[in-house]
C-alpha cells in the first residue's frame, strides 16, 4: 500500500500510465458511454473513433454511466491517504459515487484517509489539480494541509471550450432540431466556460471556428495572467485547432507551458468531433 494515492475519473483524459511518480499510486476510474446496444468503457483501450461514428449513425440519444462506489473503493484501497478528483457534480453522478465510496469505507472502520474534490469542471482542469497535488505531496505537506490547499486552488482554475457539433445536444433534447440546424448552417460557435457551481455557461457566440479560438485566448487572458501557467488543451480529433490555439496563446504569452492531449471517451461524448477544451 502506498502512502499517497490519486484517484480520478476518466473525464481527465489521462491514461493509467500517464502519471508515474515514486510512492504515489495513480488510478483512473472509467465512466461508460452507451450508444444503442453498444457499451464503451472509457479506459485505455477505448476506440473513440468507432464510438463517435456509432453515435453519429445512431438515431437515438446516447447516454453515459458513472462509476459505481465499488469502483472508487477499489482505487482508494491502494493507498493510506487518497486524493480523489471528479468531473463536475452539476452534470454527472460521479462525484456522488466517489463520496459514497468514502463514506462506506468510514462506516467499515477503515483508517484510509480520503478527500473527494468536486472539480466543478473536467478535462485539463483535472490534470492541473493532479499536478498540483503531486507537487504538494513532494513538498512533504500533511494530508490535511494538502486538502485545504487543493480546495482553495481548485476555485482559481477555469475551463473554456467549444463543441464540435450540436448533434448530441439535439438527440438528448437539450437543443431543438430547428435551433441546431440554424446554428450549424450559419456556422455559429458557442464559446463556453464553467460557472463556479460547475454548470455550463455560454460566454460568447462567434461565426466560424477560428473566431471562437481567438475568443478563447481573449477570455483566458481576462481570467488570469498566463505567465508560466500550465495549460492543457484537449481536442476531439482536431489537432489542427489545438495547435492553432497553442500558437495564439504563445503569441501573447511566450512563457505559458502548454500540453495538447487527445480527448478520451467521456469528453469526446460531450465535445463531439472537432471540439476543444482548455483547462488552466
Amino acid at each position: 500500500m502506498s502512502k499517497f494515492g490519486i484517484v480520478v475519473d476518466s473525464s481527465c483524459d489521462l491514461r493509467s500510465n500517464d502519471i508515474n511518480v515514486n510512492d504515489i499510486d495513480f488510478t483512473v476510474v472509467p465512466l461508460k458511454i452507451v450508444v444503442g446496444d453498444s457499451e464503451y468503457v472509457d479506459n485505455d483501450d477505448i476506440n473513440v473513433t468507432k464510438m463517435l461514428e456509432e453515435m453519429d449513425s445512431y438515431s437515438g440519444a446516447s447516454t453515459t454511466a458513472c462509476p459505481s462506489p465499488g469502483d472508487f473503493i477499489e482505487g482508494y484501497k491502494k493507498s493510506e491517504n487518497v486524493f480523489c478528483f471528479t468531473l463536475t457534480s452539476a452534470l454527472s453522478g460521479t462525484n456522488n459515487s466517489a463520496v459514497l465510496a468514502k463514506t462506506t469505507l468510514e462506516d467499515e472502520g477503515s483508517t484510509i484517509n480520503v478527500h473527494v474534490c468536486d472539480s466543478h469542471s473536467t478535462a485539463g482542469h483535472l490534470i492541473v489539480l493532479i499536478k498540483k497535488t503531486i507537487e504538494l505531496i513532494q513538498e512533504g505537506k500533511t494530508f490535511e494541509s494538502i486538502c485545504e490547499e487543493i480546495d482553495a486552488f481548485n476555485s482559481e482554475l477555469h475551463i473554456v471550450f467549444t463543441l464540435g457539433s450540436y448533434s448530441n445536444l439535439i438527440k438528448t433534447g437539450r437543443m431543438s432540431n430547428f435551433v441546431g440546424a440554424i446554428a450549424s448552417t450559419l456556422n455559429i460557435r458557442a464559446v463556453c466556460e464553467n460557472t463556479p457551481e460547475g454548470e455550463i455557461q455560454i460566454t460568447k457566440k462567434t461565426r466560424g471556428q477560428k473566431a471562437a479560438y481567438n475568443a478563447f485566448v481573449e477570455l483566458m487572458m481576462k481570467k488570469k495572467s498566463l505567465d508560466n501557467l500550465q495549460i492543457y488543451i484537449s481536442h476531439c480529433q482536431n489537432l489542427e485547432a489545438a495547435e492553432y490555439i497553442k500558437n495564439k496563446i504563445l503569441e501573447s504569452c511566450s512563457s505559458a507551458k502548454i500540453e495538447i492531449r487527445d480527448c478520451k471517451g467521456l469528453t469526446s461524448f460531450y465535445a463531439m468531433k472537432g471540439g476543444v477544451l482548455i483547462g488552466f
